[in-house]
C-alpha cells in the first residue's frame, strides 16, 4: 500500500509515546501500547482527532476550513495536497491570522507533524502551509467527510456560476425546482463568500446575483398563482350563492 510507510512510522511513534506515559514499573514495549493507541488501522486518525477535540468552537471551525483548503479531490477522485497561504484560510475563516495560525500549530507541534513546513519554521500570514502527507486525507475519517463534502459544494458552485454565465448570455432561463431549490439549500448551509469562490470560479456576484433572481422570480410566480387562485375561488363562491338563491327562489 502506497500509505504503509507514513503510517507505520506514525503507528510506531505513538506506540512509543504511550508507552513512555503509561508503563508500569519495569514493563516493556507491547501489544497492550500497541492496542491503544488504535494499531496501525486507526493510531493517526484518533491523533487527529484529539488535536481537533482540543480546539474551541471557532478554532474547529477554522480547522474545517484550513483542512478543507490544503486538501482537494483529482478529476479521477483521488486526494491531493494543495498549498495555500494562512491570509486565505484568514479571509475564508472571516478570522485574524493569528487565530489561523495557532489553529495551524495545534497540528504541526512535535509529534503532530500533520502540517507543514514543521514546527521549527515560524509562521507568519503570508506563510504557506500543507499536508505533511496525502496519507492522512485517506486515514483520518473526518478530513475524507470534509474532502467529500467540500467537493460537493464546489461542484454545486460550478453549475450555478455556469448556468449564470449561459443566462448571460441568453442560452438559458432562469432556475426553477428542483435545481433551485437545491441551489438555495446549498447557499444556506454553506454560506459561501468571494473569498471561497476564487478558488472554483472568480465569477462570484454573477452566480449570487442569478440564484437571487431565480428565487425572487419563482417566489413571484407563485405569489401570483396564489392570487389567482383566491380569485378564482371568490368566483366560485359567488357563484355558488347564486346558484342557491335561485333555487331558494324556485
Amino acid at each position: 500500500h502506497q500509505d504503509q510507510l507514513p503510517i507505520l512510522q506514525h503507528a510506531l511513534m505513538r506506540t512509543w509515546d504511550y508507552w513512555v506515559d503509561n508503563r508500569e514499573s519495569g514493563e516493556p514495549m507491547d501489544l497492550r501500547h500497541y492496542n491503544a493507541i488504535g494499531r496501525i488501522e486507526q493510531a493517526l486518525s484518533l491523533h487527529a482527532n484529539e488535536a481537533y477535540d482540543e480546539l474551541t468552537s471557532k478554532e474547529k471551525e477554522i480547522a474545517e476550513i484550513l483542512f478543507k483548503n490544503v486538501t482537494e479531490k483529482g478529476e479521477d477522485n483521488t486526494g491531493m495536497r494543495r498549498p495555500v497561504r494562512i491570509t486565505t484560510v484568514s479571509e475564508i475563516a472571516e478570522a485574524s491570522d493569528a487565530d489561523v495560525i495557532k489553529v495551524v500549530e495545534n497540528y504541526r507541534k512535535p509529534g503532530r507533524s500533520f502540517l507543514m513546513p514543521d514546527a521549527s519554521t515560524k509562521l507568519t500570514n503570508d506563510s504557506v502551509v500543507e499536508l505533511s502527507h496525502e496519507s492522512i486525507m485517506r486515514i483520518w475519517n473526518r478530513l475524507a467527510i470534509w474532502v467529500d463534502e467540500e467537493s460537493e459544494s464546489a461542484q454545486t458552485y460550478k453549475r450555478i456560476s455556469e448556468a449564470a454565465a449561459m443566462y448571460q448570455i441568453g442560452k438559458t432561463g432562469l432556475w426553477r425546482p428542483p435545481d433551485l431549490q437545491l441551489a438555495l439549500n446549498w447557499q444556506k448551509k454553506q454560506r459561501p463568500t468571494r473569498s471561497w469562490a476564487q478558488r472554483y470560479d472568480i465569477a462570484f456576484e454573477r452566480a449570487i446575483v442569478f440564484l437571487d433572481t431565480s428565487r425572487i422570480t419563482y417566489e413571484a410566480e407563485l405569489k401570483n398563482q396564489e392570487l389567482l387562485q383566491k380569485r378564482a375561488l371568490r368566483r366560485a363562491r359567488t357563484t355558488n350563492i347564486v346558484l342557491v338563491i335561485f333555487l331558494l327562489v324556485a
